[in-house]
């Protein structure tokens, strides 16, 4: 009893050690919420003047901490023109479920602070824009906006600059050995060869197709049970080229990938029925020549019974 007595003692003594103090107070509703709600509604709408209005004279913006390359606030105006002249369809919604807060602390500082979805399509380059950005909006005690900080992935932007030039990004060849395994590949499928078609692929291959959920995938294992029951059901099975394959190296990604397209053909075991449909077929090849992913685009109306 005596050691229970001295470790709740020493318990409380611990934790009556972390004080609590106030320092502000947080408010989902206040006057400077509605101001911010109004810089984005003249953000939106391409108004300057309305926007400008709610900035101090030495107002400065400051982008994902950066602090040694602070926007002024001329530049920060003028992103209202920019963005209203690259986008149509421009908006700003909040990401809900979050909300804006605004703060006022002890010593009279007063910041908000919100989540917020900017929206729109780029003009020059159909690309849409769903940029989540936090910011963070210090006022003064005249309740103009004296420093706004932005946090947000740039890579968007990125993305735009990029799609106004002309850039390569790899090779294409019309032979090469990726396309002759594809063509091997093919072959063994057409044989009922599992063992060889199991030569060509890593054993952590993903597989996909047109029939199944994007970004849905199944292992080696489920696959090779998918061309056991096909073999089960179908024979005769036939691939004719359509065109010519091609290989495709992308610089970006270092990797190669053989696209190629064919007829598929073969007979239902039961009914002897013959069916034909197209298929395009994209196999990405590892360092060691080794197929990693495969992907099927079809039509299952052609095979569903």
């Amino acid at each position: 009893m005596k050691k229970i007595f001295l470790l709740s003692a020493f318990l409380f003594t611990v934790f009556s050690g972390f004080t609590q103090k106030q320092n502000g107070t947080v408010f989902i509703e206040h006057p400077l919420l509605e101001k911010v709600n109004t810089l984005w509604e003249a953000f939106e709408k391409g108004d300057k003047d309305a926007y400008a209005a709610l900035l101090a004279d030495k107002m400065v913006g400051i982008f994902n901490g950066n602090t040694d390359n602070r926007q002024t606030r001329e530049n920060n105006i003028n992103s209202v023109d920019w963005f209203n002249e690259e986008f149509e369809n421009l908006e700003v919604v909040v990401d809900t479920p979050a909300y804006a807060d605004a703060i006022v602390y002890g010593e009279g500082e007063q910041w908000v602070q919100d989540w917020l979805i900017i929206k729109g399509t780029h003009k020059k380059t159909g690309i849409n824009l769903n940029l989540k950005e936090h910011h963070l909006y210090r006022f003064n005690d005249e309740g103009k906006i004296t420093a706004i900080h932005y946090y947000f992935n740039n890579d968007v932007f990125q993305e735009i600059r990029n799609s106004q030039t002309t850039k390569e990004n790899g090779k294409v060849y019309i032979n090469h050995p990726y396309i002759v395994t594809v063509r091997k590949l093919v072959n063994a499928y057409c044989a009922e060869d599992l063992d060889a078609m199991l030569e060509f692929y890593d054993p952590k291959v993903r597989f996909s197709d047109a029939t199944m959920k994007w970004r849905d995938f199944v292992d080696l294992e489920a696959e090779k049970k998918i061309w056991s029951d096909r073999f089960a059901k179908y024979d005769n099975f036939e691939m004719r080229q359509v065109g010519y394959p091609d290989c495709i190296y992308y610089a970006q990604n270092d990797g190669y990938v053989v696209y190629s397209w064919w007829i598929h053909k073969s007979r239902s075991v039961d009914t002897g029925k013959v069916v034909e449909f197209p298929i395009m077929l994209s196999h990405s090849f590892d360092k060691d020549g080794k197929i990693v992913q495969s992907m099927a685009y079809y039509s299952s109306n052609h095979i569903e019974e």
